[in-house]
């Protein structure tokens, strides 16, 4: 059963209070840490975490600083006074887990955005995690192009503050329109990002990750659908290759967009996505986690 988030809150090192949601195993035998992306929140696991915490997982979903309940003060979502304060939070986070969890192997799952931050947290971490779950890492991205990041250098110089919906833009012509739907009536999604956090996701998080990926030393799983449109398969593979780890697996789904089937998904699974693909998906998470 899923708790509720309001009674979930953890104090970062700076005392500042992250917001997570927990999925809990009736018996732990391995925990998760889930880890959404851009704009997200921790209820984007809603309808993956249940299924691994019926097999023996402790999942937690944490709300990155400045999106979904984690808002700074005085700040709207989608804006961080110390972008860099992200991996340290989720090292607290990743300290946090081990302290409850003594003996049991953790685990990190990023979907989108999220997948890079889980890279970059085992690269500056490599004895902090066991192993990592990468769906959809935004190596290669169709929201990313040579003008948008020139003129996002230049907006962030003048305004910071100015917001900016990436998946508004003409790059974003393919969503699906329903997944749009989905993500502009969710309270706790966060589609105005600032220009600030745009710009250090690019320099900061983006930049350099395919040339430090020989860095990474624990068993990784990739998961890329090969009709996503928004991250380009082509990216994934690229960082399969460039791991530097010998337990590695690429899973590729051929007909599946940026969401699994709706196994990452901030709402309940539309009819139109195929249950039994979904639970594919799922049980690959599940079969490789089991496996470590």
């Amino acid at each position: 059963m899923e708790c509720l988030i309001a009674a979930q809150k953890f104090s970062a090192t700076d005392g500042f209070k992250l917001a997570y949601r927990c999925w809990r195993a009736k018996s732990v035998k391995r925990v998760v840490l889930c880890i959404h992306g851009i704009g997200d929140y921790s209820g984007w696991f809603r309808n993956l975490a249940p299924a691994l915490a019926a097999d023996g997982a402790q999942v937690y979903g944490l709300d990155l600083r400045g999106f979904g309940n984690s808002q700074e003060e005085g700040y709207p979502r989608g804006y961080i006074r110390d972008f860099e304060r992200h991996l340290q939070d989720i090292d607290d986070f990743v300290i946090h887990l081990r302290a409850s969890h003594k003996r049991k192997k953790l685990f990190i799952f990023g979907h989108s955005l999220g997948g890079v931050y889980a890279l970059w947290y085992a690269i500056s971490h490599p004895s902090g995690v066991d192993g990592l779950v990468l769906a959809a890492p935004p190596i290669a991205s169709a929201l990313s192009n040579r003008k948008n990041a020139i003129t996002l250098g230049l907006v962030n110089k003048f305004t910071p503050r100015k917001t900016h919906n990436p998946f508004a833009s003409s790059n974003a012509k393919n969503r699906d329109p329903q997944e749009a739907q989905i993500m502009q009536q969710d309270p706790l999604e966060t589609l105005q990002l600032t220009v600030s956090y745009l710009s250090n996701v690019k320099n900061l998080l983006l930049k350099n990750v395919l040339s430090n990926a020989s860095l990474i030393h624990a068993p990784t799983l990739l998961l890329q659908g090969e009709a996503d449109t928004t991250v380009l398969p082509t990216g994934t593979k690229q960082l399969y290759e460039k791991l530097n780890a010998q337990d590695k697996k690429l899973e590729l789904f051929p007909d599946a967009g940026h969401w699994f089937y709706d196994a990452l998904s901030p709402a309940p699974p539309r009819a139109k996505c195929d249950p039994a693909k979904r639970e594919q998906f799922v049980s690959i998470v599940k079969d490789w986690l089991r496996e470590h």
